[in-house]
């Protein structure tokens, strides 16, 4: 504890400023702790410093470094829980100062006094290591006399705790870096290995040696679990420090082992003490009796099955944490794929390349719209859309989703499988509309080769395309009568077979429909079954048709504007109001899709700043029908003429003459000025 000599507050901080400049340059945490003990020795007195780390992983604390050999030699109380139970694990949980003295009757933590005082300490101090928020341990002081540091020396340590925690966090920190790159390292010429074209037993060695950089064991195996037999046979193994020691099995049966354990669950099974109560296989006691005392077993897990395992051994009796089997499972993992490969290469290389080739064709189409997702609206009618589509998305209930062409129905589909959990796997889409009939199974369920003429090779369906994830038909009332039945069943029993193939190929699918037919009618007029239309129609979702949203009009039209303009390197910057009211008050018979085709074809035309719109192909024709009540006589009205007269400072035609920016041709806009007697000089 601090001695009895005082110290003035300039001694205290240059005291502080020698510990910076003895901590620094220390590779490790021991020579770490002996420099700051040399440091703080000229103004405190002690005779022992402990450095006490908190193990988040295990949830306990260790001392780690000590200034004297003979405390680092104890088994006890070496390792703690961080709790109340003892007083590190007090001071770490309460992150306060705390002061022990050990002589004569001890209320609290008496066994932990007792340690202490059996290796000679009489007074303890323990104040928290700290970085920020982040808690990194406890720093304590031992002394073989009593003492009791008052106020200010308990504060001074604090302080020389703070700044020795930057220091140990750092290293640190530096230390788990370098771990973790010679871990990528390892995984690295592991990889490079395992593609190498080394001999099997070459292969397993060179795995070996590069696993004992990071991991320490003594024994490596690698089984492989035959299916027929249902044994494990032993296709590997390496003794890192000493020789074949007597083993000699090549098969055994995996029932009472952490391998038949590691095989059922799935999961490493990690042994660090002998168990037979729980293993009573003979094949694990001649593990034990040859000297194994700690052990993993990590299964060789592929996306079809459970190939064998890899088996790690030590004879240290060291456990094995939690970093040793998550890089034993990564690694794990890399040895199943290429024994995958090895068993099976040709199979899986023909269904490889032609799922890359399905996964390229499906993305590739997806891509074509750079839009996808993007939903635009604030109007009533879309707020109700946008929240059918939040309610519904989380489940996996089918949806059919209704509307009129171009309403945005496949961007309605896209947002569901958004917000869902099958986000992260496929959206498959097919338009029932745009596949023959006599193709439109095929492409549904997948053919096996030979099923039909030009059937030269297996194809998968969308079904199984969109396994885990969301498959959308789009214009489902044009699917064929006598494909129904089939459609059905696979909706309901999410299985199916391929044209011309006799295994039944399970899925797990959520279904998206979309039509703007009227299917009850159809049900009605015999050309749609009941039982799929009720199968299809659990939560139905109709898009409002554009008309029915004009709020939502100008919203997209500067949207659309924007995305155009930006695909075609053009710079406009502003859209005459006049354009605005025109397109607000259109029908839209095309919905949203004309009207991105018309913002598309304005872009197209304008050559300066201002939007140039081009004319609806309904309104340019005089087609009174699609404008209904809202022709161009209305949208060019007195009011608009005029503002756009003023716009363009009184000019009539030119590419910055009202007519263009009301979309007019120069003689219609003078026509319609002498109907609605506006006079000469705004030209």
């Amino acid at each position: 504890m601090l001695g009895d000599v005082q110290h003035s507050d300039s001694e205290l901080y240059q005291a502080l400023f020698e510990l910076a400049r003895s901590i620094s340059g220390h590779e490790d945490l021991e020579s770490l702790c002996c420099g700051l003990a040399k440091s703080l020795q000229r103004v405190v007195t002690f005779d022992y410093l402990g450095l006490i780390l908190h193990d988040p992983s295990r949830g306990r604390l260790w001392l780690h470094a000590v200034n004297c050999r003979e405390l680092l030699s104890m088994e006890e109380p070496r390792v703690l829980p961080a709790d109340d139970s003892n007083p590190p694990g007090w001071v770490w949980t309460h992150q306060k100062p705390l002061v022990i003295r050990c002589g004569g009757e001890v209320a609290d933590w008496p066994q932990f006094v007792g340690r202490i005082r059996q290796v000679g300490v009489c007074s303890l101090a323990l104040v928290p290591l700290t970085v920020g928020k982040r808690r990194v341990g406890v720093l304590g002081f031992g002394s073989r006399e009593p003492a009791e540091p008052d106020a200010g020396e308990l504060a001074f340590l604090e302080r020389v705790a703070s700044e020795f925690a930057v220091t140990v966090d750092a290293h640190l920190t530096r230390q788990e870096l370098l771990r973790e790159r010679d871990r990528l390292r390892v995984l690295f010429d592991i990889t490079n290995t395992l593609v190498s074209k080394l001999p099997p037993d070459e292969l397993f060695a060179t795995i070996a040696r590069q696993l004992v950089k990071v991991i320490e064991h003594d024994v490596l195996l690698l089984t492989l679990h035959n299916q027929d037999t249902g044994e494990v046979e032993l296709h590997g193994l390496h003794f890192s420090s000493r020789p074949r020691f007597g083993f000699d099995y090549t098969t055994a049966n995996p029932g009472g082992l952490p391998t038949g354990e590691a095989l059922a669950t799935g999961r490493p099974v990690v042994v660090n003490h002998p168990d037979f109560e729980r293993f009573p296989s003979p094949v694990y006691r001649r593990f034990v009796d040859l000297g194994v005392k700690s052990g993993c077993s990590v299964p060789l897990v592929t996306s079809k099955r459970i190939l064998g395992t890899l088996e790690v051994a030590r004879s240290s009796g060291n456990p094995f944490d939690e970093t040793d089997v998550e890089l034993l499972v990564q690694i794990a993992r890399q040895i199943a794929i290429a024994i995958d490969n090895s068993l099976a290469y040709r199979e899986l290389a023909q269904i490889r390349d032609k799922l890359a080739t399905e996964k390229l064709y499906l993305e590739d189409e997806i891509r074509l719209d750079q839009n996808i997702g993007n939903m635009v609206g604030e109007s009533p009618a879309f707020q109700a859309l946008f929240k059918s589509i939040q309610i519904v998305a989380p489940t996996d209930a089918t949806v059919l989703v209704l509307g009129e062409t171009g309403t945005g129905k496949e961007l309605v589909a896209r947002a569901i499988h958004e917000l869902s959990g099958r986000r992260s796997r496929s959206f498959i889409k097919l338009s029932c509309a745009a596949i023959p009939a006599t193709l439109l199974e095929s492409e549904l369920f997948g053919h096996e080769k030979g099923a039909f003429t030009g059937a030269v090779a297996q194809k998968l369906g969308r079904f199984e395309l969109a396994h885990q994830g969301t498959l959308f038909l789009d214009e489902v009332g044009e699917i064929p009568l006598e494909l129904q039945s089939k459609l059905l069943r696979a909706i309901q029993e999410q299985e199916f077979e391929r044209l011309g193939g006799a295994r039944t190929i399970r899925v797990d699918v959520r279904l998206i429909a979309a039509t703007n037919r009227d299917l009850k009618a159809m049900v009605d007029e015999g050309k749609f079954r009941s039982d799929l239309y009720y199968r299809l129609h659990v939560f139905p979702i109709h898009v409002p048709p554009l008309r029915e949203r004009r709020q939502d009009i100008p919203l997209l039209v500067r949207y659309f504007t924007q995305k155009y303009a930006q695909r075609m390197n053009r710079r406009i910057e502003s859209l005459p109001s006049s354009a605005i009211d025109f397109l607000t008050r259109y029908d839209w018979p095309g919905n949203i899709r004309e009207l991105q085709n018309v913002i598309e074809r304005s872009v197209i035309l304008t050559q300066g700043p201002v939007l140039q719109l081009a004319l609806p192909d309904a309104a340019a024709a005089g087609g009174g029908a699609a404008v209904r009540g809202a022709g161009l006589a209305q949208v060019a009205g007195r009011e608009s003429i005029l503002r756009a007269l003023k716009e363009s400072g009184g000019k009539v035609g030119g590419p910055h003459g009202a007519a263009a920016r009301l979309g007019l041709k120069r003689t219609t806009l003078q026509s319609r000025m002498k109907k609605l007697g506006i006079r000469r000089e705004y030209q």
